[in-house]
């Protein structure tokens, strides 16, 4: 009997901040053309439709949907699960993942060989319908790009981690065995590895949580409570040449520790520990109204501060500032703000800074814009990002001594500031 779950699920779109994609599936039938329409229901066995496809017009979805009524909820959910994974893809960050799905897979041919003269979600079908390969890549790659918050801690062995079955295994285990005594969940654990052209190896852990009691339809249409047990989505980056491990997890930090270590005692053969980490990332730095973001001219692209919080050192209190565009400038309004007369910059700490990076035309690359948080002491949102602008931000973060994971103990002085400054 199938269960049939309702949730409105949102997509964001890299180089729109604030701005989303709702799915719906006559949305995805409007903007896929014809031809490749039909070749979609004729590879899901669809192909008994009632519908003259030479002459239904393009974007004409109403036949198309009444034929999918007229399914059973099984095939309709088959259906609307794939169209949902189509619409994922189509948009600028999912044609970049398929870019670089296809270069992983040894597919080089797979971009000349998209319709050239057709939008995303052409793109997206074509390639579900000619390159599954891919698009299951580019699936996988899509969905770590829409992750953000890791957690980052350089402490690790600098080498390659073992990504045998029964080490893989062994991972699952030990995770899995952590959240039953813990949590009482996490009772069946699957792991699988991704890795990018970045040279950073992914591992998703799926942990199943907590039976859920949901209100649903079965395929008789009627309504009644149902259980089901989804999975948790626990997520490890490993860059083996920095020795770094960021973590996707909505868990405590003491489980998140735990976690970690088991990664590295799993798949590196080495315990790390409880750890005790200075700052991966500093900001106290930008409250400097003379630091500059500066850039090289040849990278051709911008960048400024959106937002910052600021966090009274002796108190809870915290203020948290937001400007809208280059032309504002958030050390101005950080002066409006505050009442010098009752607090300085020296009786705060910036623990958060919102980024935005806008982004020229060169050689190709497409003009946009990218915003990101920074948080102190190790949170960052950078990693939900095309792989070339996360290169590119990476060597600024590092240049303006934001990102000192690795490095030695900041300096405000390298920096062009005096040590009283920062104080």
């Amino acid at each position: 009997m199938t269960t049939r779950v309702f949730c409105n699920v949102v997509f964001t779109c890299e180089g729109f901040y604030e701005m989303s994609r709702q799915f719906s599936i006559p949305t995805v039938l409007r903007m896929v053309p014809n031809v490749l329409l039909c070749q979609f229901f004729e590879r899901l066995k669809c192909g008994h439709f009632d519908i003259d496809w030479t002459k239904l017009g393009e974007r004409e979805v109403r036949p198309i949907h009444k034929e999918i009524l007229q399914l059973s909820r099984l095939e309709q959910d088959r259906i609307e699960g794939t169209l949902r994974s189509i619409f994922d893809l189509a948009c600028d960050s999912g044609i970049d993942a398929i870019f670089e799905a296809a270069a992983k897979t040894g597919d080089f041919d797979l971009p000349a060989a998209l319709p050239s003269d057709s939008g995303p979600y052409a793109k997206a079908m074509w390639t579900w319908l000619n390159r599954p390969e891919a698009f299951d890549t580019a699936s996988l790659i899509h969905q770590v790009e829409n992750i953000s918050w890791w957690r980052k801690r350089c402490d690790l062995p600098k080498r390659k981690p073992i990504v045998r079955d029964t080490y893989l295994l062994c991972l699952s285990d030990m995770i899995s065995g952590l959240l039953q005594e813990e949590q009482g969940r996490g009772h069946v654990c699957t792991v699988e590895h991704f890795s990018r052209s970045d040279g950073i190896d992914y591992f998703f852990v799926y942990p199943d949580d907590y039976v859920q009691n949901v209100m649903a339809h079965d395929d008789e249409g009627i309504l009644s409570h149902r259980t089901f047990r989804p999975t948790l989505e626990i997520v490890f980056a490993f860059n083996s040449h920095e020795g770094s491990l960021e973590l996707f997890s909505k868990m405590p930090p003491r489980l998140k520790s735990q976690m970690e270590n088991q990664f590295s005692l799993a798949l590196l053969e080495t315990e790390i520990g409880e750890w005790k980490p200075d700052a991966a990332y500093e900001l106290n730095h930008l409250k400097n109204p003379s630091f500059e973001l500066a850039t090289d001219p040849e990278d051709r692209v911008l960048a400024y501060i959106r937002k910052v919080r600021l966090a009274f050192k002796n108190s809870d209190r915290r203020i948290l500032l937001e400007v809208h565009s280059a032309h504002d400038n958030i050390h101005t309004m950080i002066d409006e703000c505050l009442n010098r007369e009752n607090i300085s910059l020296n009786d705060v700490n910036l623990t958060l800074a919102t980024f935005t990076f806008e982004f020229l035309p060169l050689d190709g690359r497409k003009a946009g814009t990218m915003t990101f948080d920074v948080a102190w002491p190790n949170s960052c949102g950078l990693r939900n990002q095309s792989p070339d602008r996360i290169e590119l931000a990476q060597k600024y973060l590092k240049r303006w001594k934001i990102d000192v994971g690795g490095t030695s103990k900041f300096d405000p002085q390298a920096v062009g500031m005096s040590a009283a400054q920062d104080r």
